[in-house]
């Protein structure tokens, strides 16, 4: 198989696909975890709604590297995929820093690296997209309503401990994307008539 095909260390895969369809680790959810700490061990798993996807271990080094250990391939030719990643840090106000995952294909840092192919790199080098930019104004409008809707409890009721203050933020941006999708269908209607009565001539 030619470079920018599927196996292990062939280069970037040669065709895109979406964010969400990939599992991803994300320093920034590490960082404010407090998981990062020099000599600390985890496992970090994944879900899809309630159905456990799968789990990898992270073991942290120190401030400069961290390992992520996985097995990949079938059940019967299974086998070990795991990688040492270097971090980087920048400085931030008041004397913090914030830590970077350093992309083991291209070097750049990262916040989040997705797994490809058997490895993990940044969204570049994996040739991912998010969905978002390959949906049309209307699935976008729907995507954010459910994401919205997926903080609130029943029928758009506010869940126990939310602040008011944030409900009412939530309940504005769902109702906007209610009524601008309202507009954007009525435009798309208006167009398709005038497109049926042009044909119709």
């Amino acid at each position: 198989m030619g470079a920018g095909g599927m196996r292990f260390g062939a280069g970037r895969p040669s065709y895109k696909v979406k964010a969400e369809q990939l599992q991803r680790v994300e320093i920034g959810r590490w960082h404010r975890g407090g998981y990062l700490r020099a000599g600390q061990s985890f496992t970090w798993r994944w879900h899809r709604g309630d159905e456990p996807t799968g789990s990898i271990g992270v073991v942290v080094h120190g401030a400069d590297s961290l390992a992520l250990q996985y097995m990949v391939g079938s059940d019967d030719q299974r086998r070990d995929g795991s990688q040492t990643i270097r971090l980087a840090h920048t400085a931030c106000n008041y004397g913090k820093s914030r830590p970077w995952f350093v992309c083991p294909v291209c070097q750049r840092r990262a916040g989040v690296l997705y797994m490809r192919a058997g490895r993990f790199a940044c969204r570049h080098c994996q040739q991912v997209a998010y969905a978002g930019q390959s949906c049309d104004l209307l699935d976008r409008l729907w995507r954010k309503q459910a994401k919205i809707e997926s903080r609130l409890g029943k029928h758009w009721q506010r869940p126990k401990g939310m602040r008011q203050q944030t409900y009412g933020r939530l309940m504005k941006e769902l109702l906007n994307c209610e009524s601008r999708r309202e507009v954007e269908f009525a435009q798309f209607a208006a167009r398709l008539l005038v497109g049926q009565s042009e044909v119709s001539r």
